[in-house]
């Protein structure tokens, strides 16, 4: 078997696609020449490699015959041509060259095929594990920032004299519900909200602090997260020291002075601070 037969059959070998007498004489060939053995390692890898990027696919029964009858068609229209009459100034093409050629081409066309479905298989995969990657980091965060919301009002309950009060959740944002932590002799305040709806762009949270017969004194604006989580970290305002009542209003991200927006958290009378 020559040379250039031999590197046309490769790719098929490396198929398992060879009738025995051809494997045998193919590879007592690739033992003695170290270019054929160096490809066929190459041609092993990449079949090898299709194992593990698509999912096997069973040819159909008659795709043997019908590789064999192309093949023999092919080797009667070669015979038929050399006992023309007619001059051919073509090159006749040996009829088992022309077989090993049409199988080479049907081996690596199986491969390059099987290649891109493995790749599109591939890329859906990593794809489908960064988005997955992406949705558990998010939920890693947002557990360490409510972890890190308790602890600061864990914080203010270990102050001696800290006090603690419920808001609960108004008929705009009926699961929604709060805790403030206040220590009266910091004036430090942590408000930590669940359940609110999202803030609309330019809005925001306002908590206000309120003592009897006084104005409702501001406390600071907060945003919520995707989950209507929110946490607020203020200072109690001045004359608001003996406050009863507490309240979240939706109002400007800017905040503002006395309430105008709709209200969804309060705490019940009294509140008992």
């Amino acid at each position: 078997m020559v040379h250039e037969t031999c590197k046309e059959m490769l790719a098929i070998h490396a198929l398992s696609a060879l009738d025995k007498a051809d494997r045998l004489e193919l590879e007592a060939h690739v033992d003695s020449c170290v270019v054929c053995r160096l490809e066929f390692l190459d041609w092993q890898a990449t079949a090898a490699a299709l194992a593990y990027v698509a999912e096997p696919v069973e040819p159909s029964i008659g795709l043997r015959e019908r590789i064999l009858e192309r093949i023999r068609e092919d080797e009667r229209v070669v015979r038929s041509r050399e006992q023309s009459n007619v001059l051919n100034f073509s090159r006749p093409v040996a009829p088992a060259k022309s077989r090993w050629l049409a199988l080479a081409a049907l081996a690596a066309s199986i491969i390059f095929i099987a290649l891109a479905v493995g790749l599109v298989v591939l890329w859906r995969q990593n794809r489908a594990a960064r988005i997955e990657v992406a949705r558990i980091s998010g939920e890693l965060q947002l557990q360490e920032q409510k972890f890190a919301s308790s602890n600061k009002i864990v914080q203010i309950l270990n102050t001696p004299g800290a006090h603690t009060a419920e808001l609960r959740g108004t008929k705009d944002a009926p699961n929604a519900h709060a805790l403030l932590a206040v220590d009266r002799q910091s004036g430090r305040a942590v408000l930590l909200a669940q359940g609110l709806p999202p803030t609309p762009v330019g809005k925001g949270y306002q908590l206000w602090f309120i003592s009897s017969g006084q104005a409702p004194a501001p406390g600071r604006v907060f945003t919520t997260d995707a989950a209507g989580a929110g946490l607020s970290e203020d200072q109690l305002p001045p004359n608001s020291t003996d406050s009863s009542v507490f309240a979240v209003t939706l109002e400007p991200r800017s905040g503002v002075p006395s309430p105008t927006g709709t209200m969804y958290l309060l705490s019940p009378r009294p509140g008992g601070l």
